[in-house]
């Protein structure tokens, strides 16, 4: 009986030594907080709050050349780009002088695994008068987000990185495994 009240005592004691761990180690960790869905961005800055419900909204997916028009692209291949992102594209309206709201965490229904967030952008302002000659509708800023993505520093640098990743210390690109992978021929079955 006395090993039994030992036992427990010393039990005791460590399932205390893990909650007062646990604790200090709650105390150290920064708070989760989800994603919020509703969170925007507005381009510039200064019109933030302003009504989005007119404007255009494209998609990563409408430019990637990757995806398929079942998935979402809506331009030709040649025309897309690969991988874009929502930053990237926000770029490019900032370069064409576009009012424009992100959304960051938004995610297109018809393909929810891949990058997430949407753009929303102004064409034309409240009178009907086109904002900016070069990109007059939807389509014309999706061919031009399809040229211009690819040539943005943030893209090069970004693949850069990629690139020297992908080297070894040899200074070889490294690819799977080495040999061949021969079939055998078709096996014979029972006779």
């Amino acid at each position: 009986r006395k090993n039994l009240e030992k036992m427990s005592s010393k039990r005791q004691k460590k399932l205390q030594a893990r909650k007062n761990q646990t604790l200090e180690e709650q105390e150290d960790e920064i708070e989760y907080v989800p994603r919020d869905a509703k969170v925007k961005i507005t381009w510039p800055r200064t019109l933030a709050g302003i009504d989005d419900s007119k404007f255009i909204c494209i998609w990563p997916n409408n430019i990637n050349s990757k995806k398929t028009i079942i998935r979402g692209r809506r331009i030709a291949k040649e025309a897309g780009c690969e991988d874009p992102l929502v930053h990237e594209m926000s770029e490019v309206c900032q370069y064409y002088k576009l009012t424009h709201v992100v959304e960051p965490y938004k995610q297109i229904p018809r393909d929810f695994n891949f990058y997430p967030g949407r753009i929303k952008v102004q064409l034309v302002d409240e009178n009907g008068k086109i904002m900016n000659q070069e990109v007059p509708n939807r389509r014309s800023l999706m061919l031009k987000m399809g040229e211009l993505i690819p040539k943005l520093a943030s893209r090069k640098k970004k693949q850069q990185q990629d690139h020297q990743a992908g080297i070894g210390t040899s200074g070889t690109l490294t690819t799977g495994a080495a040999g061949g992978n021969k079939k055998k021929g078709k096996k014979k079955g029972r006779r």
